[in-house]
């Protein structure tokens, strides 16, 4: 197959990715979707920081919305992450005609999940309902959920264009994308809430997010559209291909399932926080939660690229730099999440008066949950760096299986026993976050350990043949 100017310049970050330094592919590779991941987390940080200054909303809201969202949004990750590893499988095996058939299924799969999201909108109330969410938030923020929801419909879209220009190892253009849509969030959301406009709710801010991510979404059709693409997407060429169908969902469904009770067990938390110890606690644990999230985002987002490595050298065959891979990536992952859990440790204080300048009882909540969640930083970190190795064998059920235990096993019965036989305060619902991460990550670490101690038993043929 004769190819282009750009297509070969494609193929030459193949073989970048398959045969140069992992150190510094691992790093490449993953920093600018660390920093598109943890804008996102920036400019949530940043609406929070908004809504309690201005004065145009209550934080709880934002926090119970968001994480519903959050848990519907599992659909569309799931996607992207099992289509983005059968197309990067393909990509590292060099068979490119392969790998864009699979990249124009994954893409029409997505629309269709992306359509069947809107349905949310209508069934809006009863759904929140299902959910336990107080009727104030009902009452007040359904302006903010549906617009979420619209969101939701473009981000599932804009996951599935991540997916395939992270399976070529072209991050760099996604920097360069997020840093576009910071600009349009952060500007449009100040200007909404300091502008000449009256009456500004939290509504005004998920239209922001809306019209920013609107920008991602053309520019990633672009991407994906233009002839230059190696993989690139034609409308004549959308299927719904049943091999490939079958294949994408195979390893997206336990992906969706881990993902979706790790998003269920935080609402279930908020839930049982706001029947047991009212909406404040239900504030200061979204608070801890975002701010933990910036670091553990950052070791989520070196996992998806990490798998991403894993699966080209999985299609080439190259079990040593599997390997590799693996430790080179826990590396980065862990000492990033020890430096997280002590800077935020020592930090806790301030960030609490930051979010609660003039409320000491707040102050205290955030303190004191935000204390344990510091700690479990570092356990997810391991945990994120287990499944990196994991999800690109396309092991996906066996970080469904971790999620499944973290959910039942390790934090539902805690903080049950926690609330009604100790009967601790507020607090136990920071203690119950950090036991169940805590076991969760320490029982993953020592899994993947095991998994890849016992490669070349397995996997005699990715011993056996060089990179291609």
């Amino acid at each position: 197959m004769d190819l282009s100017a750009k297509e070969q310049k494609q193929m030459k970050r193949r073989e970048y990715l398959l045969e140069g330094n992992l150190w510094k592919v691992v790093i490449s590779i993953a920093l600018p979707m660390v920093f598109y991941n943890l804008c996102n987390y920036l400019y949530g940080i940043y609406d929070m920081m908004l809504v309690q200054s201005a004065n145009i909303g209550d934080a709880a809201d934002i926090v119970v919305l968001d994480q519903i969202k959050n848990m519907i949004s599992t659909v569309g990750a799931a996607l992207a992450t099992g289509g983005g590893i059968m197309v990067a499988r393909r990509y590292g095996a060099g068979q490119l005609d392969y790998a864009r058939k699979c990249a124009n299924t994954l893409f029409t799969l997505a629309m269709a999940v992306a359509l069947v999201t809107l349905i949310f909108i209508p069934i809006g109330v009863p759904f929140l309902k299902l959910f336990k969410t107080d009727q104030s938030i009902i009452d007040n923020s359904m302006g903010y959920y549906n617009v979420q929801i619209m969101t939701l419909f473009i981000t599932t879209i804009n996951s599935t264009m991540i997916a395939l220009e992270k399976a070529k190892g072209n991050t760099v253009n996604l920097l360069c994308l997020n840093l576009g849509v910071i600009i349009i969030k952060i500007s449009l959301t100040t200007f909404f809430v300091y502008g000449p406009f009256e009456n500004v709710t939290t509504t005004w801010l998920a239209t922001a997010t809306l019209l920013a991510q609107l920008f991602l979404f053309f520019s990633g059709l672009f991407l994906c559209f233009r002839k230059s693409n190696i993989l690139r997407i034609r409308i004549k060429e959308w299927n719904f291909n049943r091999e490939e169908v079958q294949n994408i969902v195979k390893l997206s469904v336990p992906v969706f399932i881990g993902k979706f009770l790790f998003s269920f067990g935080k609402v279930y938390v908020n839930s049982v926080a706001t029947a047991h110890y009212g909406k404040m606690c239900v504030g200061a644990l979204g608070i801890s939660n975002t701010m933990a999230g910036m670091f553990s985002n950052v070791t989520l987002s070196m996992a998806d690229t990490g798998s991403t490595i894993v699966s080209q050298n999985y299609g080439a065959e190259n079990g040593e730099r599997i390997r590799k891979s693996f430790i080179v990536g826990l590396v980065y992952m862990a000492g990033i999440s020890l430096f997280g859990t002590i800077l935020l440790f020592f930090l806790k204080e301030n960030i609490a008066a930051f979010y609660a300048p003039n409320n000491q009882q707040y102050q205290e909540m955030i303190v004191n949950i935000f204390a344990w969640e510091c700690l479990d930083i570092f356990f997810l970190g391991l945990g994120h760096a287990a499944n990196a190795l994991f999800n690109g064998f396309g092991k996906t059920k066996i970080t469904m299986t971790f999620s499944m235990l973290r959910l039942f096993a390790y934090r539902i019965p805690v903080l049950l026993f926690l609330m009604y036989i100790v009967k601790m305060d507020y607090t136990a619902c920071g203690v119950a976050m950090f036991v169940s991460n805590f076991i969760s990550g320490s029982s993953e670490l020592i899994a993947s350990f095991v998994f890849n101690g016992k490669l070349k038993a397995k996997y005699p043929r990715l011993f056996t043949t060089a990179a291609k």
